[in-house]
């Protein structure tokens, strides 16, 4: 890609012509001549004009050459600058540094050594000065937390914009040196994303008033941590939570403005959400060891998008579906409601046997929700009871599909509109929810609403795995 840019940049010089000579004698001799020379003279010319062109090189504005430099992936760059005196000048100042096993060459089976001396070698040869992005995602197994404070002192500087830290597997836990983040960092930081490791800010760091999207998966940090940061984020946008078991409570404050995606994921001790967060759109919260659904203390006025994914092997068994209609409650503009049960829950014998006990909550109107979708749809009394609510107080509900397989599968072993693999115990749980949904629930379809009901595929059915 480089070569290709520099071929396009660098003046080419055409071959001189000779002018003929007066007489036609000479004239001749002069054409048969030239045809006889044309390969040499082509070379010949070829080889000047490479020469100028290597000679023009530097000739180049140095911003033009860091700006090509730039768009090419961190090993492709290294590998110019071997070969380039333009691009090993712009390679001591690269924006965007990048380091796990493919861009350091290294093979699956890596050795501690061999990818910190890797790392090392790199930015022994970086001047430290221009860095925007600092990728490090160290693989599982290998333990470098001696060395992180050294490569993030060395790459965190006043231009920093994004910050990706993934210690997979890290044998003992790194705590992040939050005060990095203070001073002039607090005004570039635009992205930050950590994993495997504590983060314990506090809140002299102040605020960083460029930071758009903040990522925590399997981080120490505590909701109070979290409300220290969360509380000076006046640009954030996006806000992932994933495995931060510390977070039993959730505060997200009215001064973020600007948050629009908010994901909870498999935080075990989460009991509590509330968001004053004015355009929270889209929200997504996935459970793992459910035992209650997380108390909802107030509204998502923007939410238009919910998925709720109860996908871990621990759910309860008296997991209470129907606890599902305050995050209905708590959205009253939502206009799309995703639900995806765990493979567990399906196996369960239902203890639904009839419906005059179905529980009804009244005047709750859900006056925008148009699409609702539930994966892995079971015979559970509290499932069959929410779905009966949506259908009675859904007023502009226009598509409701029950799945009663686990979704379909995406990938290139299966056929497309295929199932996820599905046991046995799973399967035999299909006719009892596809009874539910005749017995209960197709008798309360406005005629209005589409009705998809989706059963296994041939494919599960011939098997049974």
């Amino acid at each position: 890609m480089g070569m290709l840019l520099l071929s396009r940049l660098m003046p080419t010089r055409r071959p001189r012509r000779r002018r003929p000579h007066k007489s036609r004698r000479s004239g001749l001799i002069a054409k048969s001549a030239k045809r006889k020379r044309s390969h040499c003279q082509q070379d010949d010319d070829d080889s000047q004009g490479g020469k100028r062109m290597r000679n023009s090189v530097p000739t180049l504005p140095e911003d033009i050459w860091c700006h090509i430099h730039s768009l090419m992936p961190m090993r492709d760059a290294a590998r110019v600058a071997c070969v380039s005196r333009a691009f090993l000048s712009s390679w001591r100042c690269h924006p965007n540094l990048t380091f796990n096993e493919r861009t350091l060459g290294l093979d699956e089976y890596v050795f501690e050594t061999d990818f910190i001396s890797k790392v090392d070698h790199i930015l022994e040869k970086h001047s430290g000065i221009g860095v925007k992005t600092f990728n490090l995602q160290v693989p599982y197994e290998l333990d470098v937390c001696d060395h992180l404070d050294h490569w993030l002192q060395f790459a965190i500087t006043p231009r920093i914009e994004e910050l990706n830290l993934m210690l997979y597997g890290t044998v003992q836990e790194y705590n992040f040196p939050c005060s990095l983040l203070s001073d002039g960092i607090a005004n570039s930081i635009r992205f930050l994303d950590l994993g495997h490791c504590a983060f314990h800010p506090t809140v002299e760091l102040g605020s960083w008033r460029s930071l758009k999207r903040l990522c925590l998966s399997f981080v120490h940090i505590t909701g109070d941590e979290l409300g220290c940061v969360l509380s000076n984020l006046f640009a954030l946008e996006w806000l992932e939570l994933i495995y931060c078991d510390k977070i039993a409570s959730l505060k997200i404050p009215c001064t973020l403005q600007r948050l629009s995606y908010l994901k909870v994921s498999e935080c075990s001790r989460m009991r509590v959400i509330e968001s004053k967060a004015p355009k929270v759109s889209n929200f997504y919260f996935t459970g793992y060891k459910v035992v209650n659904t997380p108390m909802l203390t107030t509204k998502f006025l923007y939410l238009k998008y919910l998925s709720i994914s109860l996908s871990g092997l621990t759910v309860s068994p008296s997991y209470d579906y129907f606890s599902l209609v305050s995050f209905l409650d708590a959205s009253p503009f939502l206009e799309t409601f995703f639900l995806a049960i765990s493979k567990e829950q399906m196996k369960r014998e239902s203890k639904f046997r009839d419906s005059s006990h179905m529980r009804q909550i009244q005047e709750h109107r859900h006056e925008h929700l148009k699409s609702v979708t539930i994966i892995g749809f079971c015979s559970a009394k509290s499932l069959v009871e929410l779905t009966c609510h949506i259908l009675e107080n859904a007023v502009s509900l226009e598509c409701l599909t029950l799945n009663t397989t686990l979704g379909f599968a995406s990938r290139s072993e299966h056929s497309p509109g295929t199932c996820f693999p599905m046991g046995k115990a799973v399967l035999m749980g299909v006719p009892k929810a596809l009874s539910a949904i005749q017995t209960y629930i197709v008798g309360k379809v406005p005629s209005t609403v589409r009705l998809n009901v989706m059963e296994p595929c041939n494919l599960c059915n011939g098997i049974g795995h």
